[in-house]
């Protein structure tokens, strides 16, 4: 690249605890803003404060020749194998993505075929040879060969034989080299798995009901809402904002009481705000489990893990936790409890997830057996959901359609 606009060399973030948080990247950035993705706790926040001056990195350097521009044309990604730039838009880059990683898989699974067949054969082919210098000893002693001669035979044989077997070793360490190689270009992806209340603890029954309940603060047609909510009932909450929205779900939760008409609730009530202010930032994930679970032992735990919450996550406060983790925890403490929501209220869940994050919560949320209730301004997100009614907060005010 000529002239480029920003440089690290050999750069490494390494945290107080010890943990290395990304190491040796080198990259060249041209004049423009570049767009960084990756997973949560890849160390994104961080690079990017290292790139603009503000932290220094544990080890390398960073330089810049003047001031950033943005540039919305232009993706870098940090992953596994380092940093990779992407031209195009984001579409562009989860297309590429995709792509790269399926021939990358496909190619490993080549390799390790490759060299599935390739002892296959070197087996077979010892057996021959096994076989042949045993026939040949059986047909000297029945001919009634010298001893000499039996002896120079044998010996034949095992040189032959380990002649054969170096040309195994090496042919063996060329096929094992090569798997590597193809492993090296698959990024490392840990599978995330979210575990859902089983649906003999969901029972079928009416979760709320709201008859004439008014909305404190709200203003438009929308400030009176009359909603019954079904046991097994899934509802995308959508409107332009300050339609009232967050604070119906608030009213659900119990957080604020009606202007008049009346709130029911039947069921336990799960409400994870934007801000997650349920989860307390001193708290950990243990300290909150232990409270509310009797049983929070060694399967509690790999649970956990499978959510990404690894030992050092889980103990440590959840205000330290990344973006994409924090929201792990609130839904673990609110569905791993004794007794688990049956009414579950979200509002922008998908706002603080990566990618890989955000597909978890779809599939967590789609083996959910209880009532749901989601606000959201990502129709994709919501159109993964098998959502059965949308809310809708219009001018005329709350219209209840079938989700389509």
């Amino acid at each position: 690249m000529t002239n480029p606009h920003l440089t690290l060399e050999g750069v490494s973030c390494i945290l107080p605890d010890g943990r290395t948080l990304f190491s040796d990247l080198t990259e060249q950035f041209g004049c423009g803003f570049t767009a960084l993705v990756g997973r949560n706790g890849a160390g994104k926040s961080v690079l990017a404060r290292i790139l603009a001056g503000e932290l220094n990195p544990s080890a390398g350097g960073r330089a810049a020749s003047g001031p950033v521009f943005y540039l919305p044309q232009r993706i870098v990604e940090l992953s596994s194998l380092g940093l990779r730039a992407y031209g195009g838009n984001y579409t562009f880059y989860a297309e590429c993505k995709a792509l790269e990683q399926a021939g990358a898989q496909r190619d490993l699974e080549q390799r390790k075929l490759e060299r599935k067949r390739e002892e296959q054969r070197r087996r077979e082919q010892r057996e021959r040879q096994e076989h042949r210098g045993a026939r040949e000893n059986r047909q000297g002693r029945s001919a009634n060969q010298a001893k000499i001669l039996l002896g120079r035979q044998k010996e034949r044989s095992e040189v032959s034989a380990g002649k054969l077997g170096a040309r195994q070793a090496v042919a063996r360490e060329r096929l094992s080299q090569r798997v590597h190689e193809a492993a090296l270009r698959v990024e490392l992806e840990t599978a995330i798995v979210m575990h859902a209340p089983g649906s003999a603890r969901m029972q079928r029954r009416h979760a709320a009901q709201l008859l004439d309940a008014g909305l404190p603060d709200v203003v438009s047609e929308a400030r009176r809402i009359t909603l019954a909510v079904g046991g097994r009932q899934r509802i995308g909450v959508v409107g332009p904002n300050g339609s009232g929205k967050s604070t119906l779900l608030k009213m659900l939760a119990g957080q604020i009481q009606p202007l008049g008409g009346a709130c029911q609730i039947h069921v336990p009530v799960a409400y994870l705000d934007q801000q997650l202010a349920d989860l307390k930032r001193q708290c950990s994930v243990l300290d909150y489990m232990g409270a509310h679970i009797r049983n929070a032992g060694a399967a509690l735990r790999t649970q956990l893990s499978q959510l990404g919450l690894g030992a050092d996550e889980i103990a440590r406060p959840s205000g330290e936790l990344s973006g994409g983790e924090r929201p792990k925890a609130a839904l673990a403490c609110a569905l791993y409890a004794d007794e688990p929501a049956q009414l579950l209220l979200l509002d922008e869940p998908g706002n603080h997830l990566d990618l890989a994050s955000l597909r978890a919560l779809e599939s967590m949320l789609n083996q959910y057996q209880g009532a749901l209730l989601v606000v959201s301004h990502d129709d994709f997100f919501l159109g993964q959901l098998n959502l059965s009614e949308r809310l809708l907060a219009s001018p005329r005010g709350w219209e209840w359609q079938a989700w389509r």
